[in-house]
């Protein structure tokens, strides 16, 4: 065989490869293909629509959402969102902040557990203070929309003398908080947009109905005890301390652990009510030389 044979037997041998290898490609592969190709486009095309649909699928999104959260709002408690303990030492710092001068509170962080999808932060609060204070400070965690629980608390009644020597009769208290908390963003609430609750005070139960003590007469005013009216007038009277100190009142005036509450001209008297360390008592000066005393209670 020669040369030229050889070459174009060759030549041949390939042009034969190629049309096998295009024909399959052109008539066997490619319209997989296209066929495949196209059933993705289609697919897509059902996924984005126009825009009013997908306007319309966005308002219904964002209806539900808004539901959500409405349901949100009005539940009791909800789990807040933070990332740190300190966004609660920050709620029981704004909480003391109308407090009494007198008042101590104490917080001290225990430890951090996690529970199921959510965590919780131990805390210690301890002190001693007015029993408007301690009553808010109770009131406001169990009352907030972040989800506070007290898990332990013990009152005992307390007092505390100031440097004038007066003395306040306060309650001292232990308290054990749960502070409850997620790291879910979906969960997160916005509570600045909370409307404030209504705080409705109670009355000081740890304070005793009878005194043990009574305060000093600081501002020297009258006592009643061993006085001697001297003198009435329909709107005034005249009247002598034990230790010889004249003073000239009027209905309403006070006195040492009260009010003077009455002056009769008629029967040359007058009544005034006092308050013994939670013993009510009315005592009545006459104007007589024996200066009669007379006590009602």
């Amino acid at each position: 065989m020669n040369n030229t044979t050889r070459n174009a037997l060759i030549l041949l041998i390939f042009f034969i490869i190629f049309v096998f290898i295009g024909g399959y490609y052109v008539l066997g592969y490619q319209p997989k293909e296209i066929q495949k190709k196209r059933m993705e486009l289609e697919s897509l095309n059902q996924q984005f629509l126009d825009v009013s649909t997908l306007t319309a699928m966005y308002d219904s999104l964002q209806k539900e959402s808004e539901k959500v959260d409405s349901i949100l709002y009005n539940m009791a408690k909800a789990i807040p969102f933070r990332q740190s303990m300190t966004d609660t030492y920050n709620d029981i710092l704004n909480i003391t902040k109308s407090f009494s001068r007198y008042t101590r509170v104490d917080i001290e962080y225990d430890k951090t557990e996690t529970v199921g999808a959510a965590s919780v932060d131990y805390f210690n609060i301890s002190g001693q203070g007015e029993f408007a204070d301690v009553f808010k400070l109770i009131y406001e965690l169990e009352k907030s929309k972040k989800l506070y629980k007290i898990s332990s608390l013990n009152l005992r009644n307390a007092t505390l003398t100031t440097g004038k020597g007066e003395i306040k009769y306060q309650v001292e208290f232990d308290i054990k908080l749960e502070s409850y908390f997620t790291s879910d963003t979906n969960l997160a609430l916005n509570y600045e947009e909370i409307k404030p609750k209504e705080f409705r005070f109670v009355s000081d139960l740890f304070y005793p109905l009878i005194q043990p003590d009574i305060p000093p007469n600081y501002d020297a005013l009258l006592e009643v005890d061993g006085a001697t009216l001297l003198a009435i007038i329909p709107d005034a009277v005249f009247i002598m301390d034990k230790n010889g100190n004249s003073y000239t009142l009027s209905e309403g005036d006070p006195v040492y652990l009260g009010y003077l509450t009455k002056i009769d001209y008629d029967h040359q008297q007058c009544e005034f009510l006092l308050n013994r360390g939670g013993i009510i008592e009315r005592v009545t000066l006459k104007l007589k030389s024996a200066n009669i005393k007379e006590f009602k209670k």
